[in-house]
């Protein structure tokens, strides 16, 4: 073989070696690039591309401009031209959507910018200033995507959140940051005061009120409110749970739809998910006609499940006199399937109605003397601990600084018993604990000795009744 022939061959060689080289880190390349956005895309990112189809950006023309600055808002010499401007979530998918009250006071010209770059002129049904909480409704001709609720009752100080809004002008901004603080109270101004605020360091700009801020599960747990002006990552939300019990009134068949069914429903937060529960049926109203009953989980009605008591609301909203929804519920470890039908409005139902979910003296009383909210539950939801307990008071809210709160109690628990002196008293109803409480032993007693279950364990603690100096004394041990 000449030396040409050789040094052909040896080209040839060096050429199909480089090929297969090349091929090979192509395939590589391909690999790592393939395997490098799969890695990328993290629970965060995820958890957007589940929420941002869900918020809208909202813009409108005010009436008039205010000349008070809100010490949370920046200085009106660095304000942008964003008046008028908000962010919203959607409710229901035949366009009823949820934001801020202070994004449409005293506006005309609402209108609603959807994810996909779609505008559409918007109504305000619903406003709750107290809260800072309002309905819009458009009419898009198409079904829109709701928004996944959560619950603000086990947040965790330092857990990822996520914001989005049309921060600026720029919709569907994201932001991420963590929690930095719960429980927060902030004074606007004499008109305005927020309570129970959540707040975070996830970046939160002019333009963001009534947006979501979410969890990494994509769950809305606040309603973004206010930024500290001057701050760097000090913005506040409101807690879900504090927007969807007025979120529910604001949403109800009576205020919408002129109709009624007697349902009182109540959302409990547990170790294996969170259910709805009838908290009370109102006498003879449909609810009861139709068989319902105080402590029935709400599963589904229609073909909507219920998640949170606005469901049941949603559910009913379109469902007229003379026409039935049926409604699932599970009732002692039972699902059952029952038809209600809803009734035109009339005054003595706004009474019924009324005197069902207005506060009872017995509920007043606890939370002035414990600052406990309670709900009545089932069996079922503390046998998981001891086949004897009966039921229990499922934790709603802890007023801040109360008893209950320096005793170390949780939204969430499930009060199952309590310490009269000498004696062990069951607390299945509220009723239990004003007996419990005007005992001569109680009276004269500094501290009762509770039992509660949180997440299926076994706890006991003292509550300290008289000199709250003696916080210290209270406690829980497993």
């Amino acid at each position: 073989m000449s030396g040409d022939a050789t040094w052909e061959q040896g080209r040839a060689v060096r050429w199909a070696v480089g090929v297969w080289v090349v091929l090979a880190l192509g395939a590589v390349g391909l690999r790592s690039a393939g395997a490098g956005q799969s890695e990328r895309r993290t629970p965060v990112v995820l958890a957007i591309q589940k929420v941002q189809p869900s918020v809208v950006s909202i813009s409108s023309e005010k009436r008039s401009s205010s000349t008070t600055r809100w010490p949370f808002s920046p200085e009106e010499s660095q304000r942008p031209r964003v008046s008028g401007m908000g962010t919203g979530v959607i409710l229901d998918h035949r366009g009823y959507i949820l934001t801020n009250q202070h994004v449409v006071d005293k506006v005309q010209g609402v209108e609603v910018q959807l994810a996909d770059g779609s505008v559409y002129p918007a109504v305000v049904l619903q406003q709750d200033p107290v809260l800072d909480i309002a309905i819009l409704k458009i009419e898009a001709g198409r079904p829109l995507q709701p928004v996944a609720l959560g619950s603000s009752a086990d947040l965790m100080v330092g857990e990822t959140v996520i914001s989005i809004g049309n921060a600026f002008g720029y919709e569907n901004t994201t932001s991420v940051g963590v929690i930095s603080a719960l429980n927060r109270n902030v004074t606007l101004s004499d008109d305005q005061v927020y309570r129970n605020l959540i707040q975070t360091d996830a970046s939160i700009n002019p333009g963001n009120s009534g947006g979501p801020l979410i969890n990494i599960d994509g769950e809305v747990i606040g309603i973004n409110v206010a930024v500290r002006a001057g701050a760097q990552g000090i913005g506040f939300a409101l807690p879900i749970d504090d927007v969807k019990r007025v979120a529910t009134e604001m949403m109800s068949t009576r205020r919408l739809a002129a109709t009624w069914h007697g349902v009182v429903a109540s959302e409990l937060v547990r170790p294996d998910g969170r259910a709805v529960l009838i908290q009370e049926v109102v006498p003879n109203s449909p609810a009861q006609a139709a068989g319902l009953r105080r402590g029935d989980q709400l599963i589904q009605v229609g073909d909507l499940p219920v998640t949170t008591p606005i469901d049941l609301e949603r559910g009913l909203l379109d469902v007229r006199p003379g026409q039935t929804a049926q409604i699932l519920i599970r009732r002692n470890g039972q699902d059952l399937a029952v038809a209600l039908e809803p009734q035109p409005l009339s005054r003595s139902a706004l009474v019924a109605q009324a005197a069902a979910t207005a506060p009872m003296p017995t509920e007043d009383r606890l939370w002035r003397q414990l600052g406990l909210k309670l709900v009545p539950v089932s069996r079922d939801y503390v046998r998981v601990v001891s086949s004897t307990f009966r039921g229990g008071l499922y934790v709603q809210a802890v007023q801040p600084n109360s008893p209950a709160d320096r005793a170390r109690i949780q939204k969430g628990d499930i009060l199952v018993g309590m310490n009269s002196g000498d004696r062990d008293w069951e607390t299945i109803k509220p009723d239990n604990l004003i007996f419990i409480l005007n005992q001569a032993e109680s009276v004269r007693a500094e501290a009762l000795v509770y039992y509660a279950v949180r997440k299926n364990e076994f706890l006991q603690g003292r509550i300290v009744l008289s000199d709250p100096q003696q916080a210290h004394a209270a406690g829980l041990r497993r």
